[in-house]
């Protein structure tokens, strides 16, 4: 049996472009290259970086041998220490308080990917819309030789003892003690790691 064409006029036949030519597609780059849209998103992607890394991270307190991944941001670089050798990974936030509150990092500590480190909240209880209220800012802590896995969040008034392991997709509100394991929502101490090795128990 010999299939069936659908008539040329049908709908179901499709509907093709035309290819175009290379010169065509030249033009065509040629023309978004001159348009000043596009040049206006860069100016807009470049402020934003300028702003959320370049200048905070110019007054934030860096110790030597620091890996900060330029995709990270920071919010009011002024109250961010960080000690030696300590790592911040991609999509890495760290946010101290607009006032007082601050972020201090002890050394050889590492930050996974899409950490977010905020010294500050909202209050929620006076009846006005939520950007209009009052915040509370309270500093974090984090000790040296912790572990921060990805996706974790310290929230303000957070303190991480020193060799403390803080789980993937944590929420870390109050004390964790040195050389505990945490994890959960919110985070909980559920293991320590063993003095002298690397052993999590």
């Amino acid at each position: 049996m010999t299939p069936v064409r659908p008539p040329a006029d049908s709908t179901d036949s499709g509907v093709h472009r035309p290819k175009s030519t290379k010169v065509q597609r030249l033009l065509r780059l040629i023309a978004s290259l001159v348009d000043p849209r596009a040049w206006a998103h860069q100016v807009k992607l470049l402020n934003f970086y300028n702003y959320s890394h370049v200048t905070p991270r110019r007054l934030m307190k860096i110790g030597p041998s620091c890996a900060i991944s330029p995709t990270a941001t920071f919010a009011y670089g002024n109250r961010i220490q960080l000690g030696a050798r300590v790592l911040v990974g991609e999509n890495a936030r760290l946010w101290a308080g607009p006032g007082v509150a601050t972020i201090t990092i002890g050394d050889d500590t590492m930050l996974g990917p899409n950490v977010l480190i905020t010294a500050s909240d909202y209050r929620f209880r006076d009846g006005a819309p939520i950007n209009r209220q009052a915040m509370n800012e309270h500093a974090i802590s984090i000790g040296a030789d912790v572990w921060v896995g990805g996706g974790a969040i310290i929230l303000a008034g957070a303190e991480i003892g020193d060799g403390a392991v803080i789980a993937a997709g944590a929420v870390v509100r109050g004390v964790i003690p040195a050389m505990k394991v945490a994890a959960g929502v919110p985070a909980r101490v559920v293991g320590h790691r063993e003095i002298g090795s690397n052993k999590i128990l």
